[in-house]
């Protein structure tokens, strides 16, 4: 009997510290937009996203096009179906909505060291999201939004950056649906 409760000690101890890992791997900053309420949405029928970096985060055209793509199918798939006529990746027009995202941090970590230790060679994207009238340039609403990922072993392995880019485009569509009032089509 003493032998037995040294083993559920032991497997409670385990799934504590499973619990505890699961809960440090992976995290998300929820974009939050609260629009200026004198702004009428509503006007909108385009929507162009841009991208930029701050000085000293390296990201590729390449990494920045594949996210501006996924926000793009994000938005006109399955957050906000039918709510603009067109979206932009390349150009901005006066008459569009703008939404800028300013990257603050994108590291591609690394596989070997997350199939070592959880926690080691850790992705993350986070950058400052800002939703602008085209015409003017007035800024409408900022947020922050984010993504990590730290899973160690086979599935830190197999996770790679463009799946961390993924979670991080489906983070601002659902910020951007809800700022537009269609949070429940967002999720």
């Amino acid at each position: 009997m003493k032998g037995m409760n040294n083993y559920t000690g032991l497997a409670t101890r385990v799934v504590l510290l499973f619990a505890v890992a699961m809960l440090y791997a992976c995290g998300t900053t929820t974009l939050a937009l609260k629009p200026d309420p004198q702004v009428d949405l509503g006007q909108y029928r385009s929507l162009s996203i841009q991208t930029l970096s701050t000085d000293g985060v390296a990201i590729s055209d390449l990494a920045q096009s594949r996210i501006k793509d996924r926000i793009k199918a994000e938005i006109s798939g399955k957050c906000c179906p039918g709510r603009f006529e067109s979206i932009s990746t390349d150009r901005a027009r006066p008459e569009d909505l703008l939404l800028t995202i300013r990257f603050t941090a994108y590291d591609e970590g690394n596989r070997f060291a997350r199939l070592m230790l959880a926690g080691l060679g850790a992705m993350k994207i986070n950058a400052e999201i800002e939703v602008k009238d085209g015409r003017s340039g007035h800024a409408i609403c900022r947020g922050e939004a984010g993504k990590s990922f730290a899973w160690g072993g086979v599935a830190g392995a197999m996770t790679g950056i463009e799946d961390v880019e993924k979670d991080f485009a489906s983070e601002v569509s659902r910020g951007v649906g809800e700022m537009l009032g269609l949070a429940s089509a967002a999720n």
